[in-house]
């Protein structure tokens, strides 16, 4: 069962501030995407055209 809460207290503007560090899961973020997804990006796109290049001019 769920339990509803109707009449909840609204937090202030201090807890709302207190709970908002943009720069921390920004940075958290953008360290951990950008070194995974890089690598195979460029390793998928570069084989592609690479094979594209090749199949142009042999064509």
């Amino acid at each position: 069962m769920i339990k509803i809460l109707v009449d909840r207290a609204k937090p202030t503007s201090e807890d709302i501030k207190k709970n908002q560090n943009f720069d921390l899961i920004l940075n958290k973020v953008s360290a951990s995407e950008t070194k995974k997804i890089i690598p195979w990006y460029f390793g998928v796109v570069g084989l592609a055209s690479f094979l594209l290049a090749i199949l142009t001019i042999l064509l």
